[in-house]
């Protein structure tokens, strides 16, 4: 017999979805989410700001909003205690607030996309939602208005990274070549941090011959929290966007988890190494382009980048969506590949072992990779081997598997990152019509490094 499915309860009431009972000893004491309490419950002593309870959380636990911007749920027992205290907020209160701008500072363009730092608490589930415009990061942010200008803000979509794709990407690099044709100094794209790094590098490939830079930034905590990095990212980027002598596009986030120092990283270098520490993005194989002090001094650490011009952008949109990334493992099976081409995939990237090694001489010779590369290879797909060492790079004459693949139709990308090798697969088959292998291995935005620096790993 088929399961019921459960049903979903719109809870209207200011408490949420608190049992009757708690809700009831909340009204007795005139108490309303956003008041700041201290309950008790056994040996448990927690003081905070109330939340409703969301409708799919236990109604007998109580949500409580600590100082340090952390909430935590207190399932209590029928003699639990709570006193009103001094410190209510009022919630769901936000400012939207946009100063008097100086008409003789640099023009940048801000372009929302969504992500945690265009992002608060929902205090219907307690948990963080793509719900802010961004005119509302400007309330918490005056200073901006002290050294920039707005041009344009605007908001494309509100996303978490995550569920991205072509289209939007598209679209991004469609907004930033306007804004750029319009005369704006800058543009400062707010983004969502889980795939800022394939953002970065796809339209480090779509926007070409940039005259001024494009900067994504973003946040690893919310900014309902203490510890939000949203603030000062968006500073950097901003000041980036409106003085930097680097017209690249550009991942600006904490160099370190103090507050001191930002850096603009290479779209195409540049990758998330943390899920949640604030300097979780690293510049792979080398220095990041410069850094950033609080009080707005740029220091320029890499001299091979294009500097700002009077150039037209050339926009370079087209992406082909049937690309895929294969992680290379002990015993993947072959037929992993096999699958892809099935399914009309027109380019796969390789994250191989060490120097690029994919299965080739194995015992049970069937589980070898190399004629499920020779049939993808002769049906036209485009193979490319990266390294998920990341640091470093492939090399595909140092050892016989490698030599083997390389005959059997692998190109071998250097120290490209796999998701950069990715991005620019789809970019290559979807603007050029063939010699993709000859595209894919000449460097057009920094995505190969020419020398790697003992220091850089």
């Amino acid at each position: 017999m088929a399961k019921k499915r459960s049903k979903t309860v719109t809870v209207d009431s200011v408490y949420g979805n608190y049992d009757p009972a708690i809700t009831q000893r909340f009204e007795q004491a005139s108490i309303v989410p956003g008041d700041r309490i201290t309950l008790i419950s056994g040996e448990k002593e927690v003081e905070g700001n109330l939340l409703a309870q969301n409708e799919l959380g236990n109604p007998s636990t109580i949500i409580i909003k600590l100082d340090n911007g952390y909430n935590v749920g207190v399932t209590v027992d029928k003699n639990f205690e709570v006193t009103k205290q001094d410190g209510s907020v009022e919630l769901e209160s936000f400012e939207i607030r946009v100063p008097d701008q100086e008409s003789n500072l640099p023009q940048i363009s801000l372009i929302a996309t969504g992500g945690t730092i265009a992002s608060r608490i929902d205090y219907k589930t307690g948990g963080v939602v793509m719900a802010m415009e961004p005119e509302e990061i400007f309330a918490t942010l005056p200073e901006l208005f002290n050294e920039v200008s707005f041009k344009e803000v605007k908001s494309l979509f509100t996303l978490g990274s995550e569920d991205l794709s072509a289209s939007e990407w598209k679209i991004m690099a469609r907004e930033a070549a306007s804004q750029i044709d319009e005369g704006t100094n800058g543009v400062v794209f707010t983004h969502g941090t889980d795939t800022m790094g394939y953002s970065s590098a796809v339209l480090s490939f779509m926007l070409q011959d940039l005259p001024v830079p494009v900067v994504l930034t973003g946040a690893q905590r919310s900014s309902d929290r203490g510890s939000y990095d949203g603030a000062l990212n968006l500073i950097a980027a901003a000041r980036a966007a409106a003085h930097a002598n680097i017209a690249e596009v550009m991942v600006c986030m904490h160099h370190s988890s103090e507050d001191e120092i930002m850096q603009l990283s290479r779209g195409t270098k540049v990758r998330k190494m943390h899920t949640s520490r604030r300097d979780a993005f690293k510049t792979i194989n080398e220095e990041p382009l410069a850094l950033i002090d609080r009080d707005g001094k740029i220091t320029q650490k890499v001299v091979s980048f294009q500097g700002r011009n009077d150039r037209q952008v050339k926009l370079l949109e087209e992406y082909e969506e049937k690309v895929g990334l294969i992680k290379t493992y002990p015993g993947v099976p072959p037929a992993l590949l096999d699958w892809h081409v099935d399914q009309g995939y027109r380019g796969i990237i390789l994250e191989g072992t060490g120097l690029g090694h994919v299965p080739t001489f194995p015992l049970r010779t069937e589980n070898s990779w190399i004629p499920s590369i020779e049939r993808a290879a002769e049906e036209g797909v485009f193979i490319g081997m990266t390294s998920q060492c990341l640091n470093g790079r492939v090399h595909p004459y140092v050892y016989r598997a490698l030599r083997t693949a390389l005959q059997a139709g692998v190109t071998y990308l250097g120290d490209m990152l796999p998701e950069t090798a990715l991005m620019k697969t789809g970019w290559t088959l979807g603007n050029f019509e063939d010699d993709y292998a000859t595209i894919m291995t000449k460097n057009i935005a920094g995505e190969f490094s020419t020398l790697l620096k003992y220091t850089e790993y």
